[in-house]
């Protein structure tokens, strides 16, 4: 914790210096009011109110090398660039003629050191595609191909919307995407970000949602500290500080429910060691009390990667195709 010290002095003259009754302003408050107002700009700009009146200029999707030629789709590396960073992600171009609806698929936290372009969301990616589905999975900065991420770990938090913004901006830029249909995919904290996402920008994205952290800010990030102390002592320090001059709940999507306007599957395993599924039925009342249309499965004893039996994942997927084929064809 930063604590300030201030040294008064005797006399009149030094003391109206603080008064302000005589026009004049305190060096020392212009320095603390001019920190605060640093420190709070320094995040503002990706405020949910921020980014909902930011204007996406046009980006490019850049399609790479191919890595995987299948009957119905092709698998490609892809990059395109966010606010001049260069971010990477794995692309499916369905077979055939025409446009595609597209799907931008956002994956949970994975560890960099076992991180491969596609993990987490590559089994569900390639279904989708290979029923007639374009599919972006973006890596997120930090990963893959991309450029790295902020060390201001809430800078790099809050800026996670930002990179999938500007890959809806340049969804137009692919002659085989159909630009007005696009569907959301989440899992984990891809299930908030895509929830982040519906609240920015109050489009409708049908969207699948699977276990998803739904918690505010900064319950979101506070509840995951782990049991590394000294990673979990920073990431507290660091909201500790942040909280002194912002308001939190301009980054939380506990507080924009109401913008958002799309419909919903969400998945939920009844053990789930990370997410209570209290936490989801409560999300989705929520979104039916906002009238979006949410459907809620349950998968019983199955845990927070839906890969304890084998056939989840294939129901699970199945359930999605039925549901973005209803809105997106």
């Amino acid at each position: 914790m930063v604590i300030l010290s201030v040294l008064i002095f005797g006399g009149t003259a030094v003391f109206d210096l603080f008064r302000g009754d005589k026009g004049i302003v305190s060096p020392i408050v212009s320095s603390l009011k001019s920190r605060s107002s640093a420190k709070e700009d320094k995040y503002s700009q990706y405020s949910f109110e921020a980014l909902s009146a930011r204007v996406f200029a046009p980006e490019k999707v850049n399609l790479g090398a191919i890595t995987k030629r299948e009957k119905n789709f092709i698998t490609y590396v892809f990059t395109y660039q966010s606010d001049g960073k260069t971010i990477s992600g794995m692309a499916n171009i369905p077979s055939g003629t025409g446009k595609f609806p597209v799907i931008i698929l956002l994956r949970g936290y994975a560890d960099r050191k076992y991180y491969h372009i596609g993990l987490g969301t590559e089994k569900s990616a390639n279904f989708l595609a290979e029923n007639g589905f374009l599919t972006l999975a973006p890596d997120f900065l930090g990963y893959g191909y991309s450029d790295w991420e902020d060390t201001d770990i809430l800078l790099a938090r809050f800026y996670r919307p930002v990179e999938v913004l500007n890959l809806l901006s340049a969804i137009s830029s692919l002659p085989s995407a159909d630009s007005s249909k696009i569907g959301l995919w989440g899992h984990s904290n891809g299930g908030q970000i895509a929830l982040s996402i519906l609240e920015i920008t109050g489009k409708f994205y049908p969207t699948s949602l699977w276990a998803p952290v739904s918690l505010g800010f900064p319950e979101s990030v506070l509840t995951y500290l782990g049991t590394q102390e000294e990673v979990g002592n920073v990431v507290k320090e660091k909201v500790e500080e942040f909280l002194k001059d912002n308001d939190p709940k301009k980054y939380s999507i506990t507080e924009y429910f109401n913008k958002i306007k799309a419909p919903f599957i969400i998945h939920q395993a009844t053990a789930d060691e990370l997410i209570k599924i209290d936490w989801t039925k409560d999300l989705v009342k929520k979104l039916q009390e906002q009238g979006n249309e949410t459907s809620l499965h349950l998968y019983s004893k199955e845990n927070h990667n839906f890969n304890r039996y084998e056939e989840t994942g294939d129901l699970l997927r199945q359930r999605d195709l039925e549901f973005f084929q209803k809105h997106l064809r």
